[in-house]
Parts: C-alpha cells; sequence; structure tokens
C-alpha cells in the first residue's frame, strides 16, 4: 500500500500543537523547543520521506536561549550530584502504557526507588541533545568524550551517545574509574571541529549497575552465560574489600596502586578516600551506596581534569554524569520480558564563555512516543521498540536483536566443533621467546647502565 502523503497542514498542525503547549507551560520551554525544532523536525521528515518537513525545518532558524528573570536558564540550584538528590518518593503519575509494553511504567518506578532522577536511555540523550542546542552544541560542531565502565554491557549508552554525537572518544576505566590524566584527556580534546572560532565538548561519565526485571540489584543477564551474572563487578569488588579491610588501609599517597591491579587498586583507594572525608562507614553501604559514592569521586575527577585541560578562552563544553543502570531481562532467553537501560541523571550543566550555566533536564519536554521510536531508529538498534509514556517521562526498550547482537550472543543454537582442525599439522607448539628474561609490569628492577 502506497505512503499517504505527509501535508503541510499535518506538519503546521504537529508545530503548532508543540508551540502551543510549550507557551502554556514555560517561556523556557518554548525557548528549548524554538532552537531543537529544526533538528528534531528535520528527523521526523526524513522518517516520513517528506521534504515538505524539511522545508520546515530549514525555516526555523536556529536560537540561543535567553536567561530567565532569576539570571539562569532553566532552574538554578541544579547543581548537586544525583547522589544527593532528594529520596523522597514522588507522586506516581497516571500512566499511559503501550499496550505492546506492559510493565514498562512499574519497571521504571521500581528503578525510581534507588535512583529517584533516573530516565530512559532514549528519553535522556533526547533531553540532552535538545538543552545542547539552545547553546549551540550540535553532533556536527562538537566531540563527546565518554567515560564509561570497561563493561560491555555499558556499550548500549555509548551506542546512544555516538548516535547523536558522533564517534566518541573514550577514557573508559574499570568501575568508570578516570586513569587518563591530563594529557591523556588533552588527545581527546584536540580532535573536537572547530566551528565559528570555537572548539566544543561534551562530557560524559557514568559508573554502571545493574537491577533486572525482577528488581534484583547487581544482577544482570549475560548472553550464552548461564546463571546470573552481575554489574558493576568492580564495585561489588571493592565494596567487600573496604567493608573487610576497612577504609585506612586503602587510603594511599596518590601516586601509589598495584601494577597488577592499576585501575581496580586506584579506585578502591580514591572511592576509600572520599568515603573518609564523608566519614561514611563502609560496612554500612549496599551496591547502591557505593555506585554513588564512585558517581560523586569519579564526578569530581572528571571536573579536576576539566579544570586542567580545558582553556574556557577558546572551547565551550558540557558535562553530564550520574548512573548508568541495566534492567534487561532476568534472562535474557526469555523474549517475552522486554530490556530496557537507564540514566540516573547527576551533574548537569554548560559553560559558554566561560560561564556555568546548570541544566534541569527533568523541565525539558520529553518527546512523544512516536518522535522518540523516530529518533531511536538512527541509533544501531533494529525494528520498533515498545513504549510506555507518562505525564513526565518516557521508557523505551533496548530491542532483544540488537542487544544480542551487540554483546554477542547467538540468536540460535550455536555450533562447536572440537575436532582437530584442517591446518592443525602445520601449528607450531614450541616456541623460545628472545625476550624471557624482559621485566615484568610488578618488577622493582635495577638496571645496570654500560658506562
Amino acid at each position: 500500500m502506497p505512503r499517504t502523503p505527509f501535508s503541510r497542514s499535518v506538519v503546521t498542525g504537529i508545530a503548532s500543537a508543540l508551540e502551543a503547549n510549550l507557551k502554556a507551560s514555560e517561556p523556557v520551554m518554548e525557548q528549548l523547543w524554538t532552537a531543537a525544532r529544526p533538528r528534531m523536525l528535520s528527523t521526523l521528515a526524513r522518517a516520513e520521506g517528506s521534504s515538505v518537513m524539511r522545508n520546515v525545518a530549514r525555516g526555523s532558524g536556529s536560537s540561543v536561549l535567553q536567561p530567565c528573570t532569576c539570571g539562569k536558564i532553566l532552574c538554578p540550584g541544579h547543581a548537586r550530584s544525583m547522589a544527593t538528590a532528594s529520596q523522597a518518593n514522588a507522586v506516581q503519575p497516571a500512566w499511559a502504557t503501550d499496550e505492546r509494553a506492559p510493565g514498562l511504567a512499574e519497571r521504571l518506578a521500581e528503578v525510581t526507588k534507588h535512583f529517584p532522577t533516573a530516565l530512559s536511555v532514549d528519553d535522556f540523550i533526547s533531553r540532552v541533545e535538545v538543552a545542547l542546542a539552545g547553546y549551540g552544541f550540535t553532533g556536527d560542531n562538537a566531540i563527546a568524550m565518554s567515560n564509561l565502565c570497561r563493561d560491555e554491557s555499558c556499550l548500549i549508552l555509548e551506542d546512544k551517545i555516538e548516535a547523536a554525537f558522533g564517534s566518541c572518544f573514550s577514557t573508559h576505566g574499570l568501575g568508570g574509574v578516570l586513569t587518563c590524566g591530563v594529557i591523556g584527556m588533552k588527545a581527546g580534546l584536540s580532535h573536537s571541529p572547530v566551528v565559528g572560532g570555537k572548539e566544543r565538548y561534551v562530557f560524559f561519565s557514568f559508573p554502571h549497575i545493574a537491577i533486572d526485571s525482577d528488581g534484583k540489584v547487581g544482577a544482570v543477564s549475560r548472553p550464552n552465560r548461564p546463571g546470573a551474572s552481575a554489574a558493576c563487578g568492580a564495585l561489588i569488588a571493592a565494596l567487600g574489600d573496604l567493608k573487610k579491610d576497612g577504609l585506612e588501609s586503602h587510603c594511599k599517597a596518590p601516586g601509589q596502586h598495584d601494577p597488577l591491579e592499576p585501575e581496580y587498586s586506584i579506585l578502591k583507594q580514591r572511592i576509600a578516600r572520599r568515603l573518609a572525608y564523608e566519614k561514611v562507614n563502609p560496612t554500612d553501604m549496599t551496591l547502591v551506596d557505593i555506585t554513588k559514592a564512585a558517581e560523586r569521586v569519579i564526578s569530581t575527577d572528571l571536573e579536576y581534569l576539566i579544570s586542567k585541560a580545558v582553556d574556557p578562552k577558546k572551547a565551550d563544553y558540557a558535562v553530564f554524569t550520574g548512573v548508568q543502570i541495566h534492567n534487561w531481562a532476568a534472562d535474557l532467553n526469555n523474549t517475552d520480558t522486554p530490556s530496557l537501560e537507564f540514566v540516573g541523571v547527576g551533574r548537569s550543566y554548560v559553560v559558554v564563555n566561560g560561564e556555568k550555566v546548570h541544566l534541569d533536564l527533568n523541565k525539558v519536554p520529553a518527546l512523544s512516543p512516536r518522535q522518540l521510536q523516530i529518533l531511536a531508529s538512527a541509533s544501531p538498534s533494529d525494528g520498533k521498540a515498545a513504549t510506555s509514556a507518562s505525564s513526565g517521562k518516557l521508557v523505551q526498550e533496548i530491542p532483544r536483536e540488537y542487544l544480542m547482537k551487540r554483546l554477542g550472543g547467538a540468536l540460535s543454537a550455536a555450533h562447536v566443533d572440537v575436532g582437530t582442525p584442517a591446518w592443525g599439522s602445520f601449528v607450531k607448539k614450541d616456541f623460545a621467546d628472545p625476550h624471557a628474561g624482559a621485566p615484568k609490569l610488578d618488577e622493582n628492577t635495577s638496571f645496570v647502565w654500560n658506562k
């Protein structure tokens, strides 16, 4: 059946309805829509195959947000870390749940018990993109700097970031610990586009945690691996060590680390120093607690490295921190249970022309389910994902086919031939290493220099 052309009246109706709703709510939201309108409409136009909406997008122009009467864009006072956000139970909204996605609203409610600021990953990225558009940041004129855990499960969030901002310069570390240093960060910054005489950077930094579809904290199902796995394994191990050994034995001076466990020992040391500063007893902590502590530590480390590496006279930048949350099916073999991905929002701000402005992503209007489906289709996932909508948030499924493909899981029974390959007779089994006596990474070797 041929697709019905998307008429100018329909386009005008959509735009008018959105603008009317925004004018009726807050002036700042109207400005956000004006700033992001061209990109959103052009994306919708591509999905609908209509040149009419492209013309609307091109004719809209861009706009830079103006401060409100309080002197701040959006609202002041939102600089605090996600880890210190209010734990008060919010009034549950009236959910309008997609019939294809039963239980998604309840899944979000379960996650927000632990992380009150949680947004579905597609909802989070769309709000970030809308907010940044008002300050001149786009995927064409900025470079994204991502700092996540090394766990392959974290690639889901990185894919979403790269769908909006292009390929990232990554500074990933075990548990999300930052070990790249100033030189490593400057290396990534030097790759930024230069548009209008300015470089622009968008920093994303998130440790991660799993809360499966049954609500079990720390549990995650992995393709072709029986039973439940865990995330974040490094933070689980660190919590166990801190409970067993106490903080003092791990509060070492910066620069000291285990050569066989460099990232893990640095992660533990930095968390231990922070907990000692905050006077927190690790024996009272849960996995959620240490994950939030890791977010505070890593966010502080990121901002310190930025202060050493970024010149605000030649560059504008944005920072988004928080916690990545895997809310996957408790058993990935169960095709009836959708897998979800969330972000517990932490620090969100931009620095433009040296002026820091804090952003409240909750003030950025959520897209409609249809719009979110279209924008999410630009990421590597295939097919239509189940979506649940509320008065303030959207929840979207991570399609199982994409998840399994991205993590390397077979969608059908795999065959492994354990017999000797035909080329086995050509395999060399004996090898004399000419560098067998070279110093090992955990050896303190005394070198003798030739005179």
